[in-house]
């Protein structure tokens, strides 16, 4: 075999192994596109159930913190929607999670306006009451002060 035909076999090589490489970058980025959706459906459930983990732990705080303020009609409906929505979240279907954590959300809105409203009236009747003492103090006389 002389010089040349050698340096053509290897050229040769050279363009096959570029070509392979080729071929293989595609199929790569193919099944990279292929997998695409399928990782937006899992990254979007994840999101969901930890959506629905996060407003479980609020809403269950916020019924412990809250304690005898909280109706008891409020109270258990806020409970059943929590067991309902852990049920689906045991299930793994993304749509009745989505569908619960909605349902759950609504509720715990109305339990935080409750809370805002009673504590809103709690601190306008700590003021008229400071606003009474206070009126109870007007017979104050005053005084003149000189610097030397």
């Amino acid at each position: 075999m002389s010089v040349e035909q050698a340096q053509r076999t290897v050229n040769q090589i050279d363009r096959e192994i570029a070509d392979l490489e080729k071929k293989m970058a595609e199929l790569v980025k193919k099944e990279a596109e292929a997998n695409k959706a399928q990782d937006e459906k899992k990254k979007e459930e994840a999101e969901t159930r930890n959506e629905a983990d996060q407003i479980i732990f609020a809403t269950e705080k916020a019924l412990k913190d809250l304690g005898d303020k909280v109706d008891s009609k409020d109270k258990e409906e806020a409970e059943n929607k929590i067991k309902e929505l852990k049920e689906a979240i045991e299930k793994n279907n993304i749509d009745d999670i989505k569908s619960k954590k909605d349902a759950l959300n609504e509720v715990a809105m109305k339990l935080a306006t409750k809370a805002y409203e009673e504590a809103a009236k709690a601190n306008q009747n700590n003021e008229s009451n400071a606003s009474d003492e206070s009126k109870k103090d007007d017979d104050v006389q005053e005084a003149s002060y000189e610097e030397k």
